[in-house]
């Protein structure tokens, strides 16, 4: 007796079931395991092949040897010590350039016998060789930026001051040229300096606090000018020549400070500690090129030099600033 009462199995039936079967094997989804990678497009529109693997984003791997204080307390250490004392620099020098207005109401054309069209030419020849000269601040790139900033302050203190020793308008002429030279040896060359220790977005803000430096000077010059040559009233030397020597003898005695003070690299300023120095230089690994990373600072190129003499963006800056013309009110 058969244990079950199935009908026997058909082969007709069978064979007419198979190729439904097989159709429904080809419809299903495919399994997870199975599924093929989605298909990688370039912006040309062209398939990229499965054995190109898309490229990363670079990782700063410099940002993490440090942490965002560390960071934040470095760039307030370098605000404080090192772009506040730049700014110093420029006010005095603003003062030396700007105090000749001042020294004519204190009795300089009187006792120089100088007419209006001289005065005229002793303020020009300043702006002449200020214009002449401001290539010099490449030299940045060549000396060690303490050497190179100390000699530019050290000399145009010492003009400043031998103006006092004029006796005649073509000597007084002279001294204002030189002091043209040595002024445009330094202020146009601060920001390839301060580049050496901050990034490209955060240059635009010290910057325009070491610029601040020249209305500052302004605001109190003609109250320094007047106290001086009271002074110079009771004293044996006549009140304009005190107050070329009161205006002009500081910077020199400021600039063996800033011989010492003023760091060639980040590396090794003295204000930082050692971790600091440390950070200093991580943060800046990469925006300098290979060359620069070790010296903190980049290496002369006469490449670049060419490159700016034929932009023509150059040019069209010059042209478009005027030259300043702080002292021709007077």
């Amino acid at each position: 007796m058969p244990l079950h009462n199935n009908p026997p199995l058909d082969s007709s039936n069978v064979t007419s079931r198979a190729p439904k079967f097989a159709y429904a094997l080809q419809q299903a989804p495919e399994s997870p395991t199975r599924r093929s990678p989605p298909k990688i497009w370039q912006s040309d529109g062209e398939e990229v092949p499965d054995h190109v693997a898309p490229e990363k984003e670079p990782v700063d791997e410099a940002s993490a040897l440090y942490t965002s204080e560390e960071e934040r307390a470095v760039l307030r250490r370098l605000d404080r010590r090192l772009v506040l004392f730049i700014a110093l620099l420029y006010m005095l020098g603003f003062l030396d350039r700007s105090n000749i207005g001042n020294a004519k109401v204190a009795g300089l054309a009187d006792d120089l016998s100088l007419n209006s069209s001289q005065y005229e030419w002793i303020l020009r020849s300043f702006y002449i060789t200020y214009l002449l000269f401001e290539w010099m601040p490449v030299l940045y790139a060549v000396l060690s930026p303490s050497t190179y900033i100390a000699s530019c302050v050290a000399a145009w203190g010492l003009i400043a001051s031998l103006q006092a020793l004029a006796t005649s308008y073509a000597s007084l002429c002279v001294l204002r040229a030189l002091l043209g030279i040595s002024e445009a040896a330094f202020s146009p060359g601060v920001p390839v300096f301060l580049a050496y220790f901050y990034k490209r977005d955060e240059l635009a803000y010290r910057i325009g606090l070491f610029i601040s430096a020249a209305p500052l000077a302004t605001s109190f010059a003609g109250s320094l000018a007047w106290a001086i040559t009271k002074l110079g009233q009771r004293s044996p030397i006549a009140p304009w020549r005190m107050l070329f020597l009161v205006e002009g003898f500081p910077s020199v005695v400021i600039s063996v400070f800033a011989f010492y003070s003023i760091p060639n690299s980040p590396g090794v300023a003295q204000f930082l500690t050692k971790r600091q120095r440390r950070v200093a230089e991580l943060r800046l690994r990469r925006e300098k090129p290979r060359d620069q990373q070790e010296s903190g600072r980049r290496s002369f190129q006469w490449e670049e030099i060419w490159a700016a003499v034929k932009d023509p963006k150059c040019y069209l800056t010059a042209v478009g600033i005027p030259v300043p013309s702080d002292n021709f009110e007077y």
